[in-house]
């Protein structure tokens, strides 16, 4: 990005949190959703003190959708498509992706069911659901 775009950042993520709280919960009919929406998504909830310490590659795949988040040391990057290297993996559907982002579903719980898989470093997988603070959702009726 431009030095230009670089400062919007703070600004982009706070209306991507403010965001969550309120496309969260059940989906109307009407409404689209693409798992890769995700990645701007992991960015507005990373939790940076959660991960002071830990250098992970996450490689996220949901449906046919693909995307990774690189940890370093309390910071985050995200991008679109496979990591090279990912330390752990998740392969999810989107159904139970959205359960999983709308705090309806754990990830163990997901995992339980066969909803979702993960293999690679099973301390990256502990770790994974304390890195993300989902807001907590709104409801969008009057």
């Amino acid at each position: 990005l431009t030095e230009a775009g670089e400062e919007l950042g703070p600004a982009v993520l706070a209306l991507a949190r403010w965001g969550l709280k309120w496309a969260m919960g059940e989906r109307r009919a009407d409404e689209t959703f693409h798992p890769g929406w995700a990645v701007l998504g992991l960015r507005a909830c990373f939790d940076a003190e959660a991960a002071t310490g830990l250098r992970a590659v996450y490689e996220f795949r949901v449906d046919d959708e693909v995307f990774h988040a690189r940890i370093d040391d309390g910071t985050i990057e995200t991008l679109h498509g496979p990591a090279q290297h990912p330390d752990a993996a998740i392969t999810i559907g989107e159904a139970a992706f959205l359960r999983l982002t709308s705090q309806d579903l754990t990830l163990a719980e997901a995992i339980d069911t066969g909803a979702a898989s993960v293999s690679g470093d099973g301390e990256a997988l502990r770790r994974l659901p304390d890195l993300f603070r989902l807001p907590p959702s709104r409801s969008r009726t009057a």
